[in-house]
């Protein structure tokens, strides 16, 4: 069944692969772009959105969320990507330097746990309708980006992308909730062992 698994997400995966050889659009906005999903970019934006979060819910806990995800999830993928061990798409054909395994992509799980984390936080915390949507919308857009550079850099496979976003996803909406659980114990400590039940 792996086995099987594994060569359907190939098959596909060298699809979509020939589809940017075939149209290389953008290029050198997808060389930009990609620096962005860099740790040397991503964390002083986890410092950035911290404050911010302190600054709008003077909540320390919360301020950490971005920073605290982005650290977490970072260890994973390293794992991840050593455990895996997947090949990345020809070399000759990379358009951006890369480094270790493809599986899952760096950039894009690092981009999406920050993005998803600082947005999980406003949307727990925000009653504005058009906040949340705001928050959901440069999320998705930020994500989305990150992965249509790696693609038309030719250094990631689709499977990886997927696999980074749903990894960065998962980190951040762990984390953030976590916070909040920690955070609404802290608000009412008194509450009993069946109240908290409830």
């Amino acid at each position: 069944m792996v086995e099987l698994t594994a060569a359907v997400f190939g098959e596909f995966d060298r699809w979509v692969w020939r589809q940017f050889q075939q149209h290389p659009v953008l290029t050198d906005a997808a060389k930009v772009l990609t620096d962005a999903g860099s740790m040397s970019v991503l964390l002083p934006g986890a410092v950035v959105a911290g404050v911010s979060l302190w600054w709008r819910y003077r909540s320390l806990l919360l301020a950490v969320v971005p920073w605290v995800a982005l650290q977490f999830n970072s260890s994973l993928v390293a794992v991840l990507k050593r455990t895996f061990d997947v090949a990345r798409p020809p070399q000759e054909n990379w358009l951006s330097g890369a480094a270790g395994g493809s599986f899952p992509s760096g950039h894009v799980a690092n981009t999406t746990a920050l993005l998803i984390a600082v947005a999980v936080v406003v949307f727990i915390h925000e009653t504005s309708l058009a906040v949340r949507r705001a928050c959901i919308v440069v999320a998705t857009t930020g994500i989305v980006m990150m992965a249509w550079t790696r693609l038309a850099l030719n250094v990631h496979w689709l499977s990886d992308v997927l696999a980074g976003a749903i990894v960065g996803t998962v980190i951040a909406t762990a984390t953030a909730y976590g916070a909040v659980a920690i955070k609404s114990r802290r608000v009412n400590p008194l509450r009993t062992r069946d109240q908290l039940a409830s």
